[in-house]
């Protein structure tokens, strides 16, 4: 995700949005070399435990429900809603050794306030385990930084609901860009195409579909009828063909919210190799769609940096909407 690639503070920006899709999707656009891909189409089917879905009894088509995928916003208003609103945290990061064992651990609960405008944390208690910071205060790694900057920045921040279709000028072309993949899932509709990247991302177009299978089933999730819907790909002989491995999200019925979202990343080359899952849980509070709980474990390795592994759990509770 190249000259620049050894650079340390490009890693460091890299890995800015791990932990929610556009944190992962910075570090893929540094690392990756890839080719360009051509105009996308539509998978021909998709299979409701397989039965083809069609328009007649479904009420809707696979062109449809291709489109409601690419194109979601609730998601990405669902991350607005974190920030925007006053509510608590509990969070435990564990960087962990090549056997599973903890190298160090940082555990902190405490409150997020916002009024409306500006939004800041206090912490209430932050416990410290084994390495986790250098002789002069600063991370040891780069996984726990690139967490505290996103989830629990220092300084006042500013917030709000609007979903502007404009370029932020103030941020990066790799952040604008991680947004839109990550919040709007297949899209290629990117700034950039850095090497080819575009390709392996846009899980729905004609020379990705056929390295996935393309999956629409139906569950109940707290207590909400939902399709769910999963991109996974067909076997391990497209190991070195895909970046996205599985993903599964879950679509409200009654209003085609996204309220749960897990993806699955692997990937080995010569210079790198990533190997993440990232799971989001939302929810409804007061009728407002909140992420209740965010699940990371991630290995990357790249060539001249130390590897990390890490696990990160974030808990948000008591939302005060207003």
């Amino acid at each position: 995700m190249c000259d620049y690639l050894f650079k340390s503070h490009h890693l460091h920006d890299g890995f800015l949005y791990i932990c929610i899709m556009n944190l992962f999707l910075r570090i893929l656009f540094i690392l990756f070399s890839l080719k360009a891909f051509s105009q996308d189409t539509l998978m021909p089917t998709i299979f409701l435990d397989d039965i083809i879905i069609s328009e007649e009894n479904n009420g809707f088509s696979k062109e449809d429900f291709f489109t409601y995928v690419k194109n979601d916003t609730t998601f990405y208003m669902g991350f607005k809603h974190l920030r925007y609103y006053s509510h608590n945290y509990e969070s435990q990061l564990r960087i962990l050794d090549k056997k599973g064992n903890i190298k160090g651990a940082l555990s902190r609960k405490g409150k997020h306030y916002s009024d409306g405008t500006h939004a800041w944390i206090l912490d209430d208690s932050l416990n410290i385990e084994g390495k986790i910071y250098k002789r002069n205060g600063t991370y040891r790694f780069y996984t726990p930084k690139a967490f505290e900057e996103v989830f629990f920045p220092k300084d006042t921040i500013n917030v709000s609901l609007k979903i502007s279709s404009k370029k932020n000028k103030r941020e990066s072309q790799n952040m604008r860009d991680a947004k839109t993949v990550g919040f709007s899932v297949g899209s290629e509709e990117t700034e950039q195409n850095k090497l080819g990247l575009r390709k392996k991302l846009a899980i729905f177009s004609a020379k990705m579909q056929q390295y996935y299978n393309y999956i629409l089933s139906d569950t109940i999730y707290n207590n909400k009828d939902c399709y769910v819907f999963t991109v996974q790909v067909k076997n391990d002989s497209n190991e070195d063909k895909v970046l996205i491995k599985k993903l599964t999200s879950f679509f409200d019925k009654e209003n085609f919210n996204v309220i749960y979202r897990e993806y699955k990343f692997d990937y080995n080359h010569l210079l790198f190799n990533i190997d993440m899952d990232i799971i989001v849980h939302m929810d409804y509070i007061d009728n407002i769609h909140v992420p209740v709980k965010i699940y990371y474990k991630g290995i990357w390795n790249i060539m001249f940096f130390r590897p990390e592994r890490a696990e990160f759990i974030l808990s948000n509770t008591n939302y005060l909407i207003h």
